[in-house]
């Protein structure tokens, strides 16, 4: 009893030094917030949004620095994983073309573009004249990009559950019925 205890004193610790930590860091934000932000601005809330920003800029070098044995980043890793999706019919693609990723990730296509040129010069993918519009071009993946998006994945998944090893099983839903919502009001603003 008296180790189940000691535990759980220790464990309450190093949570008050990380709200600690992390009052400390957001302090000077917080103060600067309050002299330039918007009347109405709910400062509670904008804190939280900051600190989500934190995190999405420690998240991405992050999973990129799990990745880059494989000489691959998460972005190149979105690519072949849609690829990966397309392949197995679990995303709906009749053809996978550049238009079509891009208005799956939300992004431009030139920015598509570049990271399937990064990708088709490595010779994962290949190109061909698309079968529904002479203008575009269908693409796959090569045996050599199925390989390293296999070999990929697991370091991936890795990487994502090691981003919430801190969190027991409640925290996990609580904290994932939240990014939920997050992510669906932020589908509807775009």
């Amino acid at each position: 009893m008296k180790q189940r205890n000691a535990a759980s004193d220790r464990t309450a610790s190093r949570e008050d030094d990380i709200d600690q930590d992390l009052a400390l860091a957001m302090q000077p934000h917080l103060a600067l917030m309050k002299k330039t932000a918007r009347r109405g601005t709910h400062q509670g809330r904008a804190g939280i949004g900051m600190l989500l920003l934190w995190l999405s800029d420690d998240i991405g070098p992050r999973v990129d620095a799990s990745l880059a044995a494989l000489g691959l980043s998460e972005n190149k890793l979105d690519v072949l994983m849609f690829f990966g999706l397309a392949e197995r019919g679990l995303i709906d693609s009749k053809e996978v073309t550049p238009s079509a990723m891009a208005d799956y990730f939300g992004i431009t296509r030139s920015t598509v573009t570049g990271v399937l040129d990064w990708l088709e010069k490595r010779g994962l993918l290949q190109r061909a004249l698309s079968t529904e519009d002479r203008r575009s071009f269908s693409l796959t993946l090569t045996d050599a990009g199925r390989a390293l998006l296999a070999q990929a994945l697991p370091t991936f998944w890795d990487t994502c559950e090691a981003l919430v090893a801190c969190l027991d099983e409640t925290e996990c839903a609580a904290l994932q019925r939240i990014l939920a919502k997050l992510w669906k009001q932020l589908r509807r603003q775009t």
